[in-house]
């Protein structure tokens, strides 16, 4: 059985049904629009022309074209972070090298830079504190003496 106009319009209305659609909701709103099959045509159709497996294809690529819009706007937000954390970080170090008596204090203007470089690091995907680890890494007396053979 080849697409028909039909079968298409009949479709997109099914797709755009959402996560509540069914053949039956979808008999009854072309059955109000005058343009109904029957029940049993619709199945036939949806057997047919695989509109399940379209269906999960479409909300496949949706959801892809989410997550790539996300994954975009995320870079987006970390690079303008990064920009502004560079420029915290600039007018830190200028505060410092104009500092004058009846200025701003030298703590405002190193906690500028610090923590303008704390979030260029977290901007850029970073932690924003080293820590280092240190201790003894326990290895079972029996985990130590197994070999391959």
């Amino acid at each position: 059985m080849k697409s028909t106009a039909k079968h298409s319009g009949a479709f997109e209305r099914y797709w755009r049904m959402g996560a509540g659609r069914s053949i039956e909701r979808l008999h009854a709103e072309l059955e109000s629009a005058g343009e109904a099959p029957t029940l049993r045509t619709l199945h036939e159709w949806s057997r047919h022309h695989h509109w399940q497996d379209r269906i999960v294809e479409l909300e496949r690529q949706a959801q892809r074209a989410e997550d790539d819009a996300r994954v975009s706007a995320m870079r987006e937000m970390y690079d303008r972070q990064a920009k502004e954390a560079l420029l915290l970080q600039q007018k830190g170090t200028e505060w410092l090298a104009a500092m004058r008596p009846e200025g701003g204090t030298a703590e405002a203007a190193i906690r500028a830079v610090v923590e303008g470089a704390r979030l260029e690091r977290l901007a850029r995907g970073e932690p924003s504190e080293r820590q280092e680890v240190q201790g003894e890494v326990g290895v079972s007396a029996r985990l130590a003496s197994m070999s391959d053979d």
